[in-house]
């Protein structure tokens, strides 16, 4: 089932210049860490602190093993730069016609929330940055917001989002919070599937980079003035799923590791077990000189960077983006996500949770190929949703015409049709991976076990053909504008409402509200009740036909 919905466009963050000027002052902040000293930069009001491991190098011998606490603090750390990220995979994943200027707004406006720090790839990435109110001290009990980043479990990091922008607006707002930015391995690196991990229990390693993160947040945010009590985890598209994933493991225990989610734009989706891509585990060992050997997870971890990098790279991008992702292990995950939250597997904390009006379309824009019914109905039994009968396809298309006028982007009638079947396609895709999963999420968190939920839909910046495409909340929560001060509200009193605007009341099953977000920013509110027939029956089927 999986969609390659994740715009080419934010690659921008590697490619782009930074908008953004800043003031550094010569006062150097400092914070004691064991017996450690931690040197960072004093800009714009903000102290932060880049580039500070979390875990042991995950390098050498550890290559391939869970992420291992970090030992005691010595010395003096000089945090005044960002440290590596983890090895990435970019991939150019829009397969649209060549003519794609249409693309070239929301490219321009992505270029203004995206910087290009100066940053190495390295395995040696296990760190996080952490923005601060300029003189906080111990005692403080600042509430904390962790991102998550974006990545598609392929490339991305923490430094890719400059989190001056989310402290800088809560001084503003006079709500001051801290923000800590992770990086967590990915791609073959994070996210090894296959037998040979399963039985060495690596599996979805990135995820417990993510886990061993929260955990150095309980152990050292007090030093930097946080209060561990009120974390909230805070995640979009990749980093969403993340978040979902997160309140799932453990029988749903967050261990105190955080009392807050805020996650937008990707959900836990039926999974591949580790043993499905058993093949992606065997093609890298056989891209190697690995191949033969009677330990080839071994051998892996004694490869030269360049060679396992090289092996995993060589595909085309087409071919690899489906290859690592999460798996259902049965270990950090125990059972599927629609499992574990019908079992009420779930932590229960306040939740928000939202998506934007569009967000096929950016998945579409692979799918340009398609133009007839007969091609839709076996890309949806092959691969939207492998294994459905033409019967399925039948009730499908029944719920989501051809008409480009009840396709999305929604409400633009005739208009952006470049396909005959693009609008079609791009209403399928949207609410197959983000609003069915996001209902579902709900259904079980607000509906069957009473937890405060909020629900938001954002129309904002909708632009030719894309629409409010996939990630387009983003250019307004890391704007900053609205969403922001209603994250920030939301860290702090564990509520999004800040008693300006609308009231946005909580989601429940009888009432299910929604907040949505205008495209002048605005914010309205309605009920979610939007293709509902459709968005149960995609839901259905997912469910019968994991991907």
């Amino acid at each position: 089932m999986l969609v390659t919905t994740t715009l080419v466009i934010f690659t921008l963050s590697y490619i782009t210049l930074s908008q953004s000027v800043s003031v550094r002052s010569s006062a150097a902040p400092v914070v004691v860490l064991d017996n450690g000293v931690f040197i960072g930069n004093h800009v714009n009001g903000i102290d932060e602190f880049l580039g500070v491991p979390y875990a042991q190098a995950p390098v050498g011998n550890l290559r391939f093993r869970c992420p291992q606490g970090i030992e005691p603090y010595h010395g003096t750390y000089n945090s005044t730069a960002y440290g590596n990220v983890c090895p990435q995979d970019y991939l150019t994943v829009v397969g649209s016609p060549a003519n794609v200027t249409f693309l070239e707004p929301f490219l321009a406006a992505a270029a203004k929330v995206a910087q290009s720090p100066n940053v190495t790839q390295s395995e040696d990435c296990l760190n996080l940055d952490v923005y601060v109110p300029a003189g906080a001290k111990p005692g403080a009990n600042i509430p904390v917001i962790v991102w998550l980043p974006i990545s598609a479990f392929l490339f991305g990091g923490s430094s890719f989002l400059d989190g001056k922008k989310i402290v800088e607006r809560s001084l503003q707002n006079h709500e001051p919070v801290i923000l800590v930015s992770i990086n967590y391995r990915m791609n073959a690196f994070g996210f090894l599937p296959g037998q040979e991990a399963k039985d060495a229990g690596v599996t979805n390693l990135g995820l417990r980079d993510q886990r061993q993160a929260f955990r150095w947040v309980q152990q050292y945010i007090r030093q930097f003035g946080g209060d561990p009590k009120r974390v909230t985890m805070w995640g979009g598209n990749a980093g969403g799923t993340s978040a979902g994933i997160q309140m799932l493991t453990n029988g749903g225990n967050a261990e105190g590791l955080f009392t807050n989610v805020w996650m937008h734009g990707g959900f836990p989706l039926p999974l591949n077990t580790y043993l499905d891509l058993q093949g992606t585990y065997d093609g890298l060992v056989n891209g190697t000189s690995c191949q033969g050997s009677s330990d080839s997870l071994d051998c892996l971890r004694q490869l030269p960077f360049e060679e396992l990098y090289n092996a995993m790279t060589v595909s085309r991008a087409d071919e690899r983006f489906g290859r690592w992702q999460v798996t259902l292990d049965y270990d950090f995950i125990a059972e599927q996500p629609e499992t574990l939250l019908t079992r009420g597997s779930v932590s229960r904390v306040p939740l928000v949770v939202g998506d934007t009006e569009d967000e096929g379309t950016s998945g579409a824009l692979n799918l340009t190929s398609i133009t007839t019914d007969n091609d839709t109905a076996t890309w949806l039994m092959e691969e939207g949703i492998p294994g459905i009968s033409a019967e399925d396809v039948e009730h499908i298309f029944a719920l989501y015409p051809s008409d480009p006028a009840a396709g999305s982007p929604f409400g633009t009638g005739d208009m952006y049709a470049f396909t005959p079947q693009y609008k079609r396609l791009s209403a399928i895709i949207g609410d197959l991976e983000y609003h069915a999963q996001r209902r579902f999420f709900l259904n079980y968190t607000s509906g069957y076990l009473d937890q405060p939920t909020w629900s938001f839909l954002s129309k904002e910046f909708k632009y030719p053909y894309i629409g409010a495409t996939d990630l387009s909340e983003m250019l307004n929560i890391w704007g900053p504008g609205s969403l922001t001060d209603r994250l920030i509200s939301f860290a702090t009193y564990n509520t999004p409402n800040n008693n300006s605007g609308v009231q946005w009341r909580e989601w429940t099953i009888p009432e299910p509200h929604q907040l949505n977000v205008q495209n002048d920013s605005s914010f309205t509110e309605g009920m979610d009740t939007f293709r509902a027939e459709g968005t149960s029956l995609l839901r259905a089927l997912n469910i019968q036909h994991p991907e």
